[in-house]
């Protein structure tokens, strides 16, 4: 089993328990616990830390992902590649820090009647800012060094672990929300503390600057590959807020409430992909310095393969499963039943790129890239204006769905007509109809006890559709890790 393969396997995992935990603390448990104004603080506190993020940053994220193999050396130095990107992070952390100074009581009064909380608690932007920032930069790097688990075990999984245990120590009022809020912002910093501890532990932590190393033209790349960052920081931002923007000014933030918690289950089929992503950017980029075009089409035939099938899994027990969602949750969430299909239907779509994404921004073309970003905006918006009046939030996803896929499908076509590079075959068409099959055998099963029901359907569905898939050898990479369990599992016997 090779470094992606076992990378990916563990960053899903983590990924997932993760979101179990966020399912949790975000779903079962805050709503019971905090009030809506305490819940709301934090989440404009972490989202708008995110969003500044991602522009302080300067786009320099691009630079580690298409260009550290120019940097890449030994004993850890990297050409002072690290010191480097410390100094435009705290640079743009400075520029950050100039805008709060002047925007933040313009923020604190625009916000002050619908978060009373804000203006208290703001205090902890600068610092949780700096924390985001510099953990984003650490990540990346650990990334490109061909580590992307550790990263996804801390953000998504161990931090969540920890925010539970303050959700528990308020709930037994051994801590007020000061409190909370203080070690929420500590406990971001602990990730970070972590990761850095990790690198400085593997030699690979050195703020040497060399700028005689950077040539003329690497000094443009970096410069180009910054400013088209900060635009796909701004489209990133953009398109993570939309939606949700639209929903609250057609039609009120209660069922911006509804679509968030709907919007939760079809991200689902998104977690494969984000792993695979992340650890196929440094060999995708060292490929593209290589120009092996063919070890960049296998890794991303492989990958569209992969998450088409882990997708269609979690799509088909979705589907079998929607009434049980809804028995799960309060009665005013029945009405999202549609936005959860037609959003999963969009991430399935765009999950069966592959690594497409990848492709684009590690290559030459990595330009385009943010062009498709501003086209999908477009999309976006001239979309939701027209459904979202006439559907409500099921307009919303319809909206999202639609977007989502004429995007990915844009990426596909330029790497296939650029490069020669196309995902798809008929072992997609095969993974389908076996999909189809199971979906069919759990949706006529006859209804039972929630619990019961809930496991047996998603067995049934789970045993057909992995035995046909591995059955017909549809995915390489599947029959493989099915392969060495089997394998692992005699020896130990």
């Amino acid at each position: 089993m090779g470094i992606v393969q076992r990378q990916t396997i563990r960053g899903t995992a983590w990924s997932y328990l993760g979101a179990l935990l966020g399912f949790v603390n975000i779903i079962l448990l805050s709503p019971r616990i905090f009030t809506t104004g305490e819940i709301g603080v934090v989440q404009l506190l972490l989202s708008f830390a995110t969003m500044l993020a991602q522009f302080s940053s300067l786009g320099f994220t691009n630079v580690i992902n298409r260009l550290f193999p120019y940097f890449r050396g030994t004993r850890g130095r990297h050409h002072g590649f690290l010191g480097l990107a410390v100094v435009i992070t705290l640079a743009g952390f400075i520029i950050a820090l100039i805008f709060l100074k002047f925007y933040a009581p313009h923020f604190e009064r625009v916000n002050l009647e619908r978060s009373p909380l804000i203006s208290r608690y703001s205090i902890y932007l600068p610092a949780l800012l700096l924390v985001t920032l510099l953990f984003n930069l650490l990540d990346n790097y650990n990334k490109v060094l061909y580590d992307a688990v550790l990263g996804t075990f801390l953000r998504e999984f161990f931090f969540r672990v920890l925010n539970l245990g303050l959700i528990v120590l308020f709930w037994a009022e051994i801590i007020d929300f000061d409190g909370y809020v203080f070690w929420y912002v500590v406990s971001q910093g602990v990730l970070l503390i972590i990761i850095f501890i990790s690198l400085l532990m593997r030699g690979e932590i050195s703020l040497r600057l060399e700028p005689g190393f950077i040539t003329p033209h690497l000094r443009r790349e970096i410069i180009l590959l910054s400013l088209f960052g900060i635009l796909t920081g701004i489209s990133t931002v953009t398109l993570t807020t939309l939606d949700k923007l639209f929903i609250n000014t057609y039609l009120g933030e209660a069922e911006v409430g509804i679509y968030s918690i709907a919007s939760y289950f079809a991200v689902m089929i998104t977690l494969p992909g984000r792993s695979v992503s992340k650890i196929s950017i440094p060999f995708l980029a060292e490929s593209w310095k290589k120009n092996d075009l063919e070890k960049i089409d296998d890794m991303y035939v492989r990958s569209s393969v992969s998450q088409y099938a882990v997708g269609l899994l979690i799509f088909i027990g979705l589907l079998v499963n929607i009434d049980n969602i809804f028995r799960l949750l309060p009665d005013i969430y029945s009405k999202s039943a549609a936005v959860i299909v037609l959003i999963s239907f969009g991430n399935l779509v765009s999950g069966s790129a592959g690594v497409n994404g990848v492709v684009l921004s590690t290559s030459p073309l990595y330009r385009y890239q943010t062009w498709l970003m501003f086209i999908l905006i477009g999309l976006f918006v001239g979309t939701s204006l027209i459904f979202i009046p006439l559907f409500g939030i099921t307009g919303a996803a319809l909206a999202s769905m639609i977007s989502n896929i004429i995007y990915s499908m844009l990426g596909v076509l330029l790497t296939g007509t650029r490069f020669g590079l196309w995902p798809y075959s008929m072992v997609h068409l095969k993974m389908t109809l076996v999909a189809l099959a199971a979906l069919a055998a759990g949706y006529f099963l006859p209804q039972m006890p929630l619990i019961t029901d809930i496991i047996v359907r998603s067995l049934l569905v789970t045993v057909i559709y992995t035995a046909g898939v591995l059955f017909w050898r549809l995915s390489d990479d599947l029959n493989g890790i099915a392969e060495s369990f089997v394998e692992r599992f005699r020896r130990r016997r």
